[in-house]
């Protein structure tokens, strides 16, 4: 009976695409009519992704319609045929994740062997279908629109401050149509990627922008299954019957950046140190392997790498006790004073303070209990760093007279691939990820 388990469970993951609550599939529907607007029985309806050549047939119904559900996000060439009339194509029309196409179309009689062709990318494909409000951005977009989102950190959720209706506040919750932070769903590929425990998306779980094909927001009127008043989601590339691939780097330094305000030390400001790395590259294509397939190309992948090689600083102003107040002058601090808890008034029974705020030390101690204690001391002189700037309002406005600069190291790494066959019945698709994120033990540097 034990042996029988790994085939049920390779038989669950193959049918998991149609028990998930929740995909990136599209459909495309539409009727087919005359030119006198009559319908058109068994005309023979051919729509093929562009991407890998995938077929999909189907004839129109009774009442001249058709539907092609399940389908995955891309450009798909329509071919619509019937006997005695022109053929009617729409060419590369564009099917965004979790969107509804309608075509209805009208065809012409045949005076001669005529194909009707009506470019898809011409224009922008109106919703008729539900009252849903869709904003999607493709793989170019997200790479090209000056959102610098790689200048911090490398969340393609940075994407957000380009959606219209989406907020985002001082704490990074995000808002989507007017509703809360805990109103909006994340997903990647259909599986769920939200922090049920802070209301956002999880840091890691997003892929990396090369792999990314298609970024959606969707906000009011949402279908049951996502549960959500706004819904993000986020659909990945896939292997195409061409090879493709890129290559990138994007590098950072503080060559240009600004110096720290009030970091004047020995007459030299100073800046913080900043190099930041993000490479890596991508390629896809069909999944050939020699003596096993054969013809068409009908598995492909894609595939990509990247990694984050971030070492920065961040200026840290401290307050550290100046040259008189290691001697025990603390005259610096009034009106504040400094107390001896060992002499009592003796009307009030309350510790006095020190004359001019000096505490003894040295010859001046008569009474040991009453002067600076030499383990203080010691560490006063030998552990605890010396002022490295001026004290005043050129620091803004506090009294801190000591810059540090914590080292903070980190290294991220991004590696996916995803194999895939083409969106039939009788196909399936599956991915992997894999995120590394690790941080160095903080160093300090200081001047």
């Amino acid at each position: 009976m034990l042996g029988k388990l790994p085939t049920v469970f390779i038989a669950l993951l193959l049918s998991a695409p149609w028990a998930i609550g929740q995909s990136t599939f599209g459909d495309i529907l539409g009727v087919v009519k005359d030119p006198s607007q009559g319908i058109v029985l068994a005309a023979q309806v051919v729509l093929t992704r562009v991407e890998d050549k995938s077929e999909h047939s189907a004839t129109t119904d009774a009442d001249g319609a058709f539907h092609f559900v399940n389908l995955r996000p891309g450009h798909y060439d329509l071919l619509i045929s019937a006997p005695g009339f022109a053929e009617f194509k729409i060419s590369s029309a564009q099917l965004d994740a979790r969107q509804t196409i309608r075509f209805d179309v009208a065809l012409k009689l045949a005076s001669a062997a005529q194909t009707i062709e009506v470019g898809g990318e011409s224009g922008p494909v109106i919703n008729t279908e539900n009252a849903t409000i869709g904003d999607s951005k493709s793989f170019q977009q997200i790479t090209s629109l000056p959102v610098n989102y790689r200048g911090t950190t490398t969340s393609p959720l940075a994407m957000l401050a380009t959606v219209p209706g989406a907020q985002q506040d001082a704490n990074g919750n995000v808002s989507v149509g007017g509703g809360l932070p805990s109103q909006v769903q994340y997903s990647v590929d259909g599986s769920s990627t939200v922090n049920i425990r802070q209301n956002g998306a999880l840091g890691n779980m997003n892929p990396s922008s090369e792999l990314i094909g298609e970024f959606k927001v969707t906000q009011f009127n949402n279908n049951a299954e996502f549960a959500q008043l706004g819904d993000v989601t986020i659909s990945t590339k896939s292997g195409t019957e061409q090879f493709h691939g890129s290559l990138f780097e994007y590098t950072q330094n503080s060559a240009l950046d600004a110096a720290v305000w009030g970091s004047n030390i020995n007459g030299t400001t100073l800046k913080p140190h900043k190099v930041f790395h993000t490479f890596g590259g991508s390629l896809g294509g069909p999944l050939q392997i020699p003596k096993l397939t054969h013809g068409k190309p009908k598995t492909f992948f894609f595939a990509d790498y990247e990694g984050n090689r971030k070492r920065f600083s961040t200026p840290l102003f401290l307050f550290v006790p100046i040259a008189a107040m290691r001697t025990g002058d603390f005259s610096a601090l009034l009106p504040t004073q400094i107390l001896d808890p060992f002499k009592l008034d003796p009307i009030t029974h309350q510790p006095t303070p020190y004359p001019l705020n000096r505490i003894p030390s040295g010859n001046q101690c008569t009474i040991s209990q009453d002067c600076i204690n030499p383990v203080a001391a010691n560490l006063l002189n030998n552990y605890l760093p010396a002022p490295n700037i001026q004290n005043g309002a050129a620091n803004f406005g506090v009294t801190a007279n000591y810059l540090q600069l914590p080292a903070i190291p980190m290294a991220t790494t991004f590696a996916s691939t995803v194999p895939s066959l083409p969106s039939k019945p009788s196909s399936c698709a599956g991915a992997g990820s894999a995120s590394i994120r690790s941080r160095s033990p903080t160093a300090f540097l200081t001047r």
